[in-house]
């Protein structure tokens, strides 16, 4: 995924991300039953502030959590100084880009969660981190990767604003509302959401933050060539987190890949 010197293009979200979505965990089960049996660390292509990170590190898994956000790293590194030294000593942070990533070792699991895929924007920069993927397996080694689809904003995207979030942040007390807004581009096949966060401190006192999100979304038959011509094998495909066998308007889709 390309990135514009000297900025982090997840800077403007990564303050809301633990409030957003930091708490889900419903797809570390199925990164822990393959993780659970590897020899090498997992490698986690875009590890964010930790979701799925410090679970694993506390469950005994070793990960070498890539991002390309400092960010978000820093939100990750911040947890991680409140973790006992074999939790700490367990989990190795890497800021890079996925597309450039050399690491110089193989690892028997890579895993790409929640998005991350999507966030290569164009079928280039898919061949880039699919192939830098592949460099990093070892021969009997697998990748993860949790593909977002739209079908259901593909059928009908919502004129006006959605709220997605009312919560409270324990780490400041503040209130935060955020509403996404969507714009899709069916020919380039891109998803802009537009975010809006309304943050209201205890003091009562009220600010507004704004910004939009690109992402692209791949069509299963695009998403089959494309592992194909990358030197990919699928060797299972599910419509959700629990094994769940795909239907046509699967929105989560899992792929379990090995190398050709």
């Amino acid at each position: 995924m390309d990135d514009v010197e000297g900025t982090d293009v997840y800077g403007d979200y990564s303050e809301f991300y633990d409030v957003y979505v930091g708490d889900f965990l419903d797809d570390l089960p199925f990164y822990m039953e393959f993780a659970s049996s590897v020899r090498t660390p997992v490698l986690e292509i875009g590890a964010g502030s930790g979701r799925l990170t410090l679970p694993m590190a506390r469950s005994g898994v070793r990960v070498v959590a890539v991002d390309i956000s400092p960010s978000m790293l820093s939100l990750l590194n911040a947890r991680l100084e409140d973790e006992p030294p074999e939790v700490r000593g367990r989990v190795s942070v890497v800021e890079a880009d996925a597309c450039e990533l050399d690491l110089g070792e193989e690892f028997d699991l890579v895993i790409v969660p929640y998005y991350t895929f999507n966030y290569f924007l164009t079928e280039y920069d898919q061949k880039r981190a699919l192939e830098r993927i592949r460099t990093h397996m070892s021969d009997s080694a697998y990748a993860l990767l949790d593909v977002f689809i739209p079908w259901g904003r593909l059928e009908y995207c919502p004129p006006e604003p959605i709220l997605r979030n009312d919560a409270v942040d324990p780490r400041n007390g503040n209130r935060i509302r955020s509403w996404n807004s969507f714009i899709l581009d069916k020919e380039k096949q891109q998803d802009y959401q537009k975010k809006r966060f309304e943050i209201t401190a205890p003091s009562g006192s009220v600010t507004n933050k704004e910004f939009t999100i690109q992402r692209r979304y791949t069509l299963p038959d695009q998403l089959e060539r494309l592992f194909a011509d990358n030197g990919f094998a699928i060797e299972g495909v599910y419509g959700g987190y629990r094994r769940e066998a795909p239907k046509v308007d699967c929105e989560q889709m899992m792929y379990v890949l090995q190398k050709l």
